[in-house]
């Protein structure tokens, strides 16, 4: 076990089918973005602004201060079920029936460790469906033993993740992005999305997309936040 995250390794493993987790035909994805605000994104889109320090663990952008890097560094984050299961149940109905669903790991992730999510800048609950696999690296288990990176990639300070994520996006072309196990806990998992995935995004079904100042959104979000111990503010 390390103590920390150790800085990437000049060159990761060399990619194994254990480390790859794979994102099959149907399965959904869910997601809260602002589509107002400094930078809208609508359901399918990615952010393209970035690094941010606060709040974009694996942020792979070039470091330095947050600029806009389209069409060449781009993110999104989501969850989902963790693939490695059974077929999951819906995702909406799990909102208030499954400990530990994605909508919960949603708003623990958007809230950052704070006790309030303020509803402001059009804040959105989507629900896309997968038209086709997507491949991603999984750093839950045996590529973070062979790298010594542990938990520390759902934990550490976003700074050091991003170092990681930069070396990850560079070394494993093929790859679309990164599942982990949120910091936040749950059954859920999360996953990092890069620009390679905008074709899997765009083409994507939308099942649901509401403002959470909608009252459906709004009380399902409700019972996600609660479970969490996050508070919903109207802004």
């Amino acid at each position: 076990m390390t103590t920390g995250l150790r800085s990437p390794p000049g060159r990761l493993p060399t990619l194994e089918d254990d480390h790859v987790a794979v994102l099959p035909e149907c399965w959904e994805l869910l997601r809260l973005h602002r589509t107002g605000g400094a930078h809208p994104m609508a359901a399918h889109e990615l952010r393209w602004f970035g690094p941010l320090p606060d709040k974009g663990r694996f942020d792979h952008h070039p470091p330095g201060a947050p600029r806009d890097h389209e069409p060449d560094y781009g993110i999104a984050y989501l969850a989902c079920d963790d693939p490695g299961s059974a077929r999951p149940h819906e995702l909406v109905a799990q909102a208030t029936s499954v400990p530990g669903n994605p909508l919960e790991v949603a708003v623990a992730e958007a809230a950052q460790g704070g006790r309030e999510l303020i509803v402001a800048d059009g804040l959105t609950l989507s629900v896309l469906e997968l038209t086709e696999p997507l491949r991603v690296l999984d750093v839950r288990g045996r590529f973070a033993q062979q790298t010594r990176a542990g938990t520390h990639l759902s934990t550490a300070p976003h700074p050091q993740t991003q170092r990681w994520a930069r070396r990850i996006h560079d070394q494993y072309r093929d790859l679309a992005g990164v599942l982990y196990a949120p910091s936040t806990g749950g059954r859920a998992v999360a996953v990092a999305l890069f620009e390679r995935a905008a074709a899997w995004l765009a083409h994507a079904r939308v099942q649901l997309s509401r403002r959470l100042d909608d009252p459906v959104a709004w009380d399902l979000a409700s019972v996600a936040a609660h479970a969490v111990h996050v508070d919903l503010v109207e802004a």
